[in-house]
């Protein structure tokens, strides 16, 4: 008999304990969620932007950066995501192309210009793209199948006639554009091709050498788009909507990056 009060009352006590706290969950609601995807070079300014974005919409975003092509074809492995950031069109009419974007959603958010960084100081005074060929200079690019840098880099070289003597020179392909900014701030690398906003972010520790518009071959303009692979078409317009607005483009402008198209005909025709 005592056994049985005392299983009794333990119940009693499990009960009074647990129950509400059981029910308290279940009748809880996760807070929206929103996937996107992006390439590195968006990061400064849309880690900001995703930060407002949470304040005003109560919806929370994970950001998957990484290289243009690379977070593109995560998304399309894992068949996920709301949005995807790409740094220029080739990766977008990519994701185009394979289904992985309503192409009816593609927005122009930003341009980045190619140019040479250096370390602070400028230790091994590269003033040119010549300089990029002299014995010794340690120079590190993107790599081509993930980055429009990396594309692009081997391109300015070849244009300038430099192609054959920068690339002896070459001692690292980054992943992507902030490993190499990186190596230039630990002082791994003399110099590397980068976009031109990265000054912004390490003002004291590197420095950038603006190429004439004849010597670029192209340059990055950042696109955003909607996943095919969406759950919440709704939230993800509203974030693209947000990310384009005049409000987020003054973020993108702080950071650096070009938002008016016509200042970009002064670095590239």
């Amino acid at each position: 008999m005592l056994r049985r009060l005392n299983l009794e009352k333990s119940l009693s006590v499990f009960l009074l304990v647990f129950v509400p706290i059981l029910t308290f969950s279940c009748s809880s609601e996760a807070a929206p969620k929103l996937s996107v995807f992006a390439a590195a070079g968006a990061k400064p300014a849309i880690d900001e932007t995703c930060q407002k974005f949470e304040e005003q919409s109560g919806t929370k975003v994970e950001v998957s950066y990484g290289g243009g092509g690379e977070v593109l074809s995560k998304m399309i492995l894992s068949r996920s995501g709301d949005v995807y950031i790409a740094p220029e069109q080739s990766f977008m009419e990519a994701a185009k192309e394979k289904g992985a974007i309503d192409s009816t959603t593609i927005r122009s958010v930003a341009y980045m210009i190619p140019v040479i960084a250096v370390p602070k100081g400028n230790p091994k005074q590269i003033i040119t793209l010549a300089d990029l060929a002299r014995p010794g200079i340690r120079v590190a690019i993107t790599r081509p199948e993930t980055t429009l840098l990396g594309k692009y880099a081997p391109e300015i070289f070849r244009k300038a006639g430099l192609a054959e003597a920068i690339e002896k020179n070459i001692v690292t392909q980054a992943a992507r554009p902030d490993s190499l900014l990186t190596m230039l701030v630990m002082g791994q690398v003399d110099a590397g091709i980068i976009w031109h906003f990265y000054q912004t972010l390490a003002p004291d520790k590197i420095e950038t050498i603006l190429l004439s518009p004849e010597q670029l071959t192209g340059i990055g303009e950042m696109q955003i788009a909607m996943s095919t692979y969406s759950e919440d078409s709704k939230s993800a317009q509203h974030f693209i909507d947000f990310v384009t607005s005049s409000k987020c483009k003054a973020i993108f402008k702080k950071h650096g990056y070009i938002v008016d198209a016509e200042e970009v005909k002064r670095y590239w025709h």
